[in-house]
């Protein structure tokens, strides 16, 4: 049976014990770095966000940039919580994702001959 990748968390959501739903809502991670804090949900939204006075001192575009790193490390963490939480109900192995469909590719352009 191929099940996509959200029906384990689905199945976990809609499961009445041991409240699934409830524990993953609950997840959070955390990454820490130069004076910046990220706490981020099992989605890897931001739920907290706290700088120190010298993160500030850093040019915009490398705050944002550390923010990112932070962000991405907590989410990988946040996943590894939500898939020992699931433990049985999750594959050993994920399936490959399905090649997306693609149009045909269009035939030459070249003139047609017609017959006469």
């Amino acid at each position: 049976m191929n099940r996509t990748a959200a029906e384990p968390a689905d199945d976990a959501f809609a499961a009445p014990d041991p409240g699934y739903g409830t524990r993953l809502a609950a997840i959070r991670a955390a990454a820490a770095d130069d004076g910046v804090a990220v706490v981020v949900d099992l989605h890897g939204a931001l739920v907290d966000l706290r700088f120190e006075r010298r993160a500030l001192t850093k040019p915009p575009g490398e705050l944002a940039g550390l923010i990112r790193r932070l962000a991405a490390e907590a989410g990988a963490d946040a996943l590894r919580q939500g898939r020992e939480l699931l433990g049985g109900l999750l594959p050993d192995e994920p399936e490959p994702a399905a090649r997306p469909h693609r149009p045909p590719e269009p035939e030459s352009w070249a003139p047609a001959t017609w017959a006469t």
